[in-house]
């Protein structure tokens, strides 16, 4: 089972560094993993809109403070890190289009600006990516990513070697996209898996 202090060691020991037994430990790999998980763990979560961190919600309306460009305003769920897009609510009488994900985002444009979702759509749903801090729910591609991303981030702290930075950044990228390659293929997976229950039941 993985754990932020199982990442950070994972990251420190692609430095050839000593691992912790705890985050809050007073040691110099600790401090460092402190100050630089957190944020490269959401910048990670932000460049993709990985499965097992995307969340979708019924937004809470609020009164509209920008009427002249938006029909209608929402509440940001606080725990949102990148919205993807906003789509009506779907039923049996308005059911969701078979295009994919990036027509509907075209189609219905949104803002996101001082804590709130603008949109012309009421009621209104949004898909996005959450901040999501339970590392049991990470797949273990993403792990692998994330690992090489802190390295990245403590190489110069840790090391003061510009090299030693350059090559983890390599294998950061590396891992980050054959986690994206498998997380797409299993959504594609996935969808067919769907669509062949779905040619079933005729």
């Amino acid at each position: 089972m993985s754990s932020v202090v199982f990442i950070c060691n994972l990251a420190l020991a692609n430095l050839g560094k000593p691992g912790i037994s705890d985050i809050a430990e007073p040691s110099a790999e600790a401090t460092a993993c402190r100050r630089f998980y957190d944020h490269t763990r959401d910048t990670l979560l932000q460049v993709y809109p990985w499965r097992f961190a995307g969340a979708k919600v019924a937004l809470a309306q609020v009164a509209n403070d920008r009427p002249g460009e938006w029909g209608y305003a929402y509440v940001k769920p606080t725990d949102c890190l990148k919205a993807r897009w906003v789509e009506p609510v779907y039923s049996e009488t308005n059911p969701a289009p078979q295009d994919g994900d990036a027509a509907a985002s075209v189609r219905h444009p949104h803002e996101i600006e001082g804590g709130r979702v603008y949109c012309d759509l009421s009621p209104a749903v949004l898909r996005y990516t959450r901040r999501l801090t339970d590392p049991t729910r990470f797949s273990p591609l993403f792990i692998d990513a994330l690992a090489w991303h802190l390295a990245v981030r403590l190489a110069m702290p840790m090391t003061r070697d510009p090299k030693v930075r350059a090559d983890a950044y390599q294998l950061a990228m590396r891992m980050q996209a054959m986690a994206e390659a498998a997380d797409a293929n299993e959504t594609r997976h996935s969808s067919d898996h769907a669509g062949d229950i779905l040619a079933g039941r005729g």
